[in-house]
């Protein structure tokens, strides 16, 4: 299942829904369309009631409803998918347009993690940047990542803004996502999967001239990873039941207006989904809407240049297969 968070104009303003996609690509609103299933399907006397409780209003919080919440979105999925092929035109209780298209609706953040952390786990993307400054034993021996702003997290198609306060050097990172599923603590490798919700797309926006000091500092990277805007996500988190019980092998790409400038398989990743579990759960909670990334896969060409800096009116899209794909524009505000 792909779910995604979503806004529809109307006469009280923007209103932020949760979603999910059905077989056609339409968008439904979860808690609306499940509440007309109960109705309709279940005779079910209280239906908006249990809608409400069953799907919140926020992401995190539908996460964590846990396996109940799963099996009712995949049965409104099922039931809307059938729907669908009869197109059936369908309203919600109230009245109101519960199925959208694409164009009809505005793609937000998929989620607002409670705890956010990136790995280095590609050993291109190492070779790249820290080959002179660390040694790789020490580095293939630990998981190492650093924690992120969730509040940098933007919507999959929303503009990126150069935070020209801090920087001349603004770079891409192309990165796997791992949504965690549900609370636990010292989750051993062969049962991380229970704990796995599913796989999303960042875009991990750096300012390089920043970085590099808070690195060689050992107490980075700090600003140079947490300013706003600077972690594009989603456009789906694409359930985990898709992949099945193992780490997923996808391919990775970023292209910068058309030209490729990263390129990679998850399968690359030398530290994989059940093990960065693991790692970061040791003496540690981890809570539903958790968000572990990869890292990036490395660049295509190994280079300094300026001309491959972003610029204002730059294209960056961020994409894995089976993901889906970021898109966002870079602007410079004065």
């Amino acid at each position: 299942m792909k779910f995604l968070r979503f806004t529809i104009s109307s006469i009280m303003g923007e209103q932020e829904k949760n979603g999910i996609l059905t077989k056609n690509n339409k968008v439904l609103d979860l808690k609306a369309a499940y509440a007309m299933y109960l109705h309709q399907e279940t005779n079910e006397t209280k239906p908006l009631e249990i809608a409400d409780v069953r799907f919140t209003e926020t992401m995190s919080g539908l996460i964590a409803g846990g396996k109940n919440t799963l099996e009712a979105a995949q049965i409104t999925k099922e039931y809307f998918d059938k729907l669908e092929k009869n197109d059936e035109d369908v309203k919600g209780l109230k009245n109101e347009k519960i199925v959208f298209s694409m164009n009809e609706i505005a793609f937000i953040k998929p989620i607002e993690p409670p705890y956010f952390v990136d790995f280095l786990t590609f050993e291109h993307h190492y070779d790249q940047g820290l080959n002179r400054l660390t040694d790789k034993t020490l580095w293939k021996k630990y998981p190492v990542g650093y924690k992120k702003n969730p509040g940098s997290i933007i919507g999959p198609f929303e503009d990126i803004i150069i935070p020209s306060k801090i920087t001349k050097w603004l770079d891409y990172e192309v990165e796997f996502a791992i949504i965690i599923g549900k609370q636990g603590k010292n989750i051993p490798e062969e049962k991380a999967f229970e704990y796995v919700f599913g796989y999303t797309v960042l875009n991990d926006i750096s300012a390089r001239d920043i970085e590099i000091p808070e690195i060689l500092l050992r107490l980075g990277p700090f600003k140079s990873k947490d300013f706003d805007t600077a972690g594009p996500m989603g456009p789906y988190i694409v359930s985990a039941d898709e992949f099945g019980n193992r780490h997923p092998e996808l391919n990775m790409e970023l292209r910068v207006n058309g030209n490729i400038e990263q390129k990679g398989n998850t399968r690359d990743m030398i530290w994989k989904t059940s093990q960065l579990i693991a790692y970061t759960s040791m003496d540690q909670t981890l809570l539903p809407g958790t968000v572990l990334c990869s890292g990036n896969p490395g660049k295509v060409e190994d280079t300094m240049k300026k001309s491959k800096r972003l610029k204002p009116g730059d294209i960056v899209e961020a994409e894995i297969e089976k993901l889906g794909a970021l898109k966002n524009k870079i602007v410079s505000v004065q």
